[in-house]
């Protein structure tokens, strides 16, 4: 009952007006599942999708040449993902012109998460044979879309403590859930520059 009841509240999330019957066939290729802090979601290959129910889960950037990692989003309750290198290659995308070698990318969970799990290929088959799972699909894609685009423009317009003014709007404790040096990552600053902006907004 839990279950249904979190499915139906993530499709009509994206879209009010769904039928009781496409959150049916939408609950039937995906279930419920909980990880731990540190758990690693999606590697380059792998046909799952993932709805975050509870939790924040991060998509990651590894320079492998540095053996560092880099947090390029940070995601909360209601987001989707899927590994986009899956969708060129077995979508027949691969005309698209883009380095699917470097970096390495993958999601992570940065608290422990409940998070819903499918086969991405069945969400496209369902897609391809009910209309209203097709809109949902592509209510999810427009939505991811935008926020992609708007994480763009403040890395590109924002300085770091505008940026950091917005996760804390965001997500009010995030000091209390993450560690800084994550919170560093995200918004593209050292932990050093981090504890300088925090330092001077709180003496303000």
């Amino acid at each position: 009952m839990l279950e249904s009841a979190l499915i139906s509240e993530f499709s009509r999330f994206y879209m009010s007006n769904i039928s009781d019957h496409a959150i049916d066939l939408f609950s039937k290729i995906v279930r419920l599942k909980k990880y731990k802090t540190g758990d690693v979601l999606i590697n380059k290959g792998t046909s799952k999708f993932y709805v975050i129910v509870e939790g924040i889960v991060a998509s990651f950037s590894k320079n492998s040449q540095k053996d560092r990692e880099y947090i390029r989003t940070i995601h909360l309750e209601n987001y989707a993902f899927t590994d986009l290198f899956y969708q060129i290659n077995d979508l027949k995308l691969a005309h698209i012109d883009l380095d699917t070698k470097t970096p390495e990318d993958y999601y992570k969970c940065l608290t422990s998460c409940t998070l819903l799990e499918g086969d991405f290929k069945d969400f496209i088959d369902l897609s391809a044979s009910n209309h209203e799972i097709s809109l949902l699909y592509n209510k999810i894609n427009q939505t991811i879309l935008l926020q992609v685009l708007k994480r763009l423009d403040r890395l590109s317009l924002l300085d770091a403590t505008d940026r950091y003014k917005i996760l804390k709007e965001r997500i009010p404790q995030i000091e209390n859930l993450i560690p800084q040096y994550q919170i560093a990552s995200y918004l593209n600053i050292t932990p050093v520059q981090l504890s300088r902006i925090r330092k001077k907004m709180y003496s303000e």
